[in-house]
């Protein structure tokens, strides 16, 4: 039950979890749920201030068992979410809850108060969704903060909307996507390569050439090369990449006579098609 302040949440859940790491004693998360039919600065301060209050009675209101000598000396973690819902957000609050919101919410580490205000009158959700990054150490509060405002009022994805504010995004990291995601798909991509240029040579045969994704693969005898190519159309003329280096079966390095023979191959390939080839200095 919340302690007797006006206003009260109408809402309050509270949850502690024993800890994976010796970084914390504990992990406390809580969620303040408070409706309004007019949110202004003034009763968004006192929000606020009633759902820390809370927060405070009840950290370290669990207390977990089995926890060795470094575990209890370690500081208890703690996050809030606080969530309103107001029928209406006064304009001049309104035009400043981005800034408002992500004030004074704690380190974001250890402890976090997570502002939410859902505007009902515009169908807007406000809160700090930047999550702090994870470097192997105790999972900051504030992530699992804004994870709980993801499961209980966007069904566990965010549809994020466009906004002058919005960062660009970063290429190849879709912004659901999670650390150990990334660096799942980062380790996983050379062996999901190697897979595709096996299948490609297999299915080649000696002097076979495809020109694909601005790389030419070219089939010779049992092995294969992929280097970058580019096609210029207007002066017919196509620059192709240094050929010293087997793509397939494995990397090794090409010999001269080889390398010359290749050449002769694309040559010929590319004047049938009224173009000029020009390479880049090979390292042989």
């Amino acid at each position: 039950m919340p302690i007797a302040l006006v206003p009260q949440p109408q809402i309050l859940r509270y949850k502690s979890s024993a800890p994976m790491t010796i970084y914390s004693s504990g992990i406390e998360k809580l969620m303040a749920v408070y409706s309004v039919e007019l949110l202004d600065q003034e009763q968004y301060r006192l929000i606020v201030s009633s759902a820390k209050a809370n927060a405070r009675a009840l950290k370290g209101a669990k207390k977990h068992r089995f926890l060795d000598r470094a575990q209890r000396s370690a500081p208890l973690h703690q996050v809030i979410v606080i969530v309103i819902f107001a029928d209406r957000v006064e304009e001049q609050l309104r035009t400043e809850l981005s800034d408002t919101v992500g004030k004074g919410g704690g380190d974001g580490s250890e402890t976090a108060a997570l502002p939410c205000v859902v505007d009902l009158e515009r169908r807007s959700c406000t809160f700090d969704s930047m999550r702090l990054p994870y470097v192997g150490f105790g999972y900051p509060v504030k992530n699992r903060g804004i994870r709980l405002i993801r499961r209980y009022l966007f069904g566990g994805r965010f549809p994020y909307a466009a906004s002058p504010q919005t960062l660009p995004p970063i290429v190849g990291l879709e912004p659901e996507q999670t650390l150990w995601r990334f660096w799942r798909e980062l380790r996983d991509e050379p062996d999901s390569n190697n897979r595709k240029t096996i299948k490609r040579f297999k299915k080649m045969q000696h002097g076979d050439m495809t020109v694909e994704d601005g790389y030419l693969y070219l089939k010779w005898q049992d092995h294969g090369i992929g280097v970058p190519v580019k096609l210029h159309t207007d002066a017919r003329t196509v620059e192709v990449g240094a050929i010293d280096q087997w793509l397939y079966p494995k990397a090794n390095k090409i010999a001269k006579s080889t390398v010359e023979s290749i050449k002769d191959m694309i040559d010929e390939r590319f004047a049938a098609e009224g173009c000029a080839v020009t390479y880049t200095i090979d390292n042989t």
